[in-house]
């Protein structure tokens, strides 16, 4: 009995002298949505799978315990799937997922995906090899273009917390 009053008196001090309240923290539910920006121009013709690209929180996110997020926060997509555009007309293909926008120190995980098909040349193959022959089948289909500033809806994929005061988003160079 006594060691467990000892114990408890020990595990009360340490509470004590450490801060006792844990720090205050802001939740970011699963689901909320994010409205982000693609910061770079991406293509079937250029990328490959893996390769990562910026992105930026677009507008405000209002979180429910009605605290607002602020736009300019930055994070990371990824190219999941290339096809680059082929003979007889086969059109590119760029498929993208969105992974985090870091707020402070914390990464908020997030789930979107964007797929893209470029334009197809079916109609002019089949055009160009009646009148050609075989060499009609040598026409190329369109690469997929992303350009940069384009935006999507992406949702927080688990619920995550952060720090208060919440940082400031990075200021833009």
């Amino acid at each position: 009995m006594k060691a467990i009053n000892g114990l408890f008196a020990f595990t009360a001090a340490v509470a004590l002298f450490s801060g006792g309240a844990a720090s205050a923290a802001v939740k970011v539910q699963e689901g909320t949505e994010m409205v982000v920006r693609l910061n770079d121009n991406l293509s079937s013709g250029t990328n490959t799978e893996g390769d990562q690209f910026s992105i930026t929180l677009q507008e405000p996110v209002k979180l429910s315990d009605g605290s607002i997020l602020k736009a300019g926060y930055r994070g990371r997509g990824e190219v999941v799937k290339v096809k680059k555009k082929g003979f007889a007309g086969q059109a590119g293909e760029l498929n993208l997922r969105i992974n985090y926008i870091r707020v402070g120190d914390t990464r908020i995980r997030l789930r979107a995906n964007k797929g893209s098909e470029g334009q197809g040349a079916l109609g002019a193959t089949i055009a160009l090899s009646v009148f050609f022959g075989p060499l009609g089948l040598l026409k190329h289909g369109h690469d997929v273009e992303i350009k940069a500033g384009q935006t999507l809806t992406a949702f927080v994929d688990a619920d995550a917390d952060l720090d208060t005061p919440v940082a400031e988003p990075p200021q833009i160079d």
